[in-house]
């Protein structure tokens, strides 16, 4: 029997959306009538106001809670939640991120969760997004104009009538993600979190090629997405330093994050970075037909490097509680 979490990602930095929350919820507690499995929901909150974590616990009692009283980045709040599930539940088939303002609606977790089970290959799997897709800017379809063509490029990307497997290099805007096993137990987290804000996406078909998977984005599922409801990179806006610079340099623990990227080992190996602005592009040669990455040693530099060290950032040392 498969074995699946979402973790839904609600933010009180800069907002207060207790009330609008609920209406997200309920169309995760749907799935449970149509899911073939063993499912569990964690709503994980960071900075929430007093009131906002009793108040959702009171109204959907089936879901967990885990309230984070660190400011800190969704792509670290969300790797908690998955390692305090893990730590509760034990270990998952696959571990969904939801966004605060993606609500899935009459989407099917069943067929996403099926379709991962019988394509072993993909490693990320994410629904469509009906707009803020970045289709044409970051697949580089339709045009490439941002937003502009990101219908045509819809078309491009199902004209065939099945998912839309992502070339490596080519990235989107992700809403609603889902991680499989394989790939939580070789990085040992799901999202790469040394990112401040930003430019996360353009590392995910990477993430996957290192190690022999692909990054699918589902024909049949599509998600509504209310942009920036919780205000976008609450927190961690990138400063007027980060502009001069670009947006895509806003690291979270280091100065700059080029010294990751723009390196001779880095590029040698395959590893691109932003490539919708040409950032960092990666060397076509290190990946086959399949996708995949011919090398060892892409998947352990981004382990290394992408991920970051506990010397750095100690997850266990989180300031945390299940509510």
């Amino acid at each position: 029997m498969k074995k699946t979490l979402i973790v839904y990602n609600i933010c009180g930095i800069a907002k207060d959306n207790t009330h609008l929350y609920p209406t997200f919820m309920e169309s995760i507690k749907k799935q449970y009538d149509t899911f073939n499995g063993n499912l569990k929901v964690i709503v994980s909150g960071c900075m929430m106001k007093s009131h906002t974590m009793p108040k959702l616990k009171q109204q959907f009692p089936e879901f967990d809670y885990i309230h984070v009283n660190d400011k800190l980045t969704v792509n670290i709040t969300f790797n908690n939640a998955v390692l305090k599930a893990i730590e509760k539940y034990g270990e998952f088939d696959n571990y969904a991120y939801q966004a605060a303002d993606a609500w899935l609606g009459d989407n099917s977790l069943e067929d996403m969760t099926n379709t991962m089970m019988n394509n072993p290959v993909i490693g990320l799997y994410s629904a469509q997004i009906d707009h803020d897709s970045c289709y044409a800017y970051g697949l580089k379809l339709g045009g490439g104009r941002h937003g502009i063509d990101d219908e045509r490029a819809r078309y491009e990307m199902f004209k065939d009538g099945t998912d839309y497997v992502v070339p490596v290099g080519r990235a989107c805007a992700a809403h609603f993600n889902i991680y499989s096993n394989e790939l939580f137990k070789f990085y040992g987290r799901c999202c790469p979190d040394i990112f401040a804000s930003y430019c996360t996406e353009s590392v995910f078909s990477f993430i996957v090629a290192a190690i022999k998977k692909q990054w699918w984005i589902s024909k049949d599922n599509i998600i509504k997405h209310f942009p920036s409801m919780d205000s976008p990179s609450a927190g961690f806006k990138p400063t007027e330093k980060n502009r001069k610079k670009g947006f895509w340099d806003h690291a979270l623990f280091d100065d700059s994050l080029m010294g990751v990227f723009d390196n001779q080992h880095a590029r040698s190996i395959g590893l691109g970075y932003e490539e919708c602005q040409n950032v960092v592009v990666h060397d076509d040669s290190q990946f086959d037909n399949n996708k995949f990455c011919i090398n060892e040693q892409l998947k352990n530099y981004i382990k290394d490097n992408l991920y970051v060290s506990k010397h750095k950032f100690d997850y266990d040392k989180i300031n945390c509680e299940f509510v």
